[in-house]
């Protein structure tokens, strides 16, 4: 009885986990992107009748990644 509940319990967390992952990259990078490809090349991109969802999600990616980096060089002085 308890390895039935303990891989229903797995199950359900790796849904959860799924669930929480997705959302931060689909929201979170997906706009930081959108916003910083649109500021860099003054609106002309994305173009609106493509899909992009991955180049926002990669440039979002890339922008968090510089910024943590960036915060963490200037904090260790």
């Amino acid at each position: 009885m308890d390895e039935i509940v303990e891989v229903a319990g797995r199950g359900f967390l790796r849904i959860v986990k799924w669930i929480i992952i997705d959302l931060f990259i689909e929201f979170f990078l997906y706009f930081v992107g959108y916003v910083t490809l649109k500021v860099v090349t003054f609106g002309k991109y994305p173009k609106a009748n493509r899909d992009n969802d991955t180049l926002c999600s990669g440039t979002g990616a890339v922008v968090l990644l510089l910024a943590i980096a960036v915060i963490a060089f200037y904090n260790s002085k």
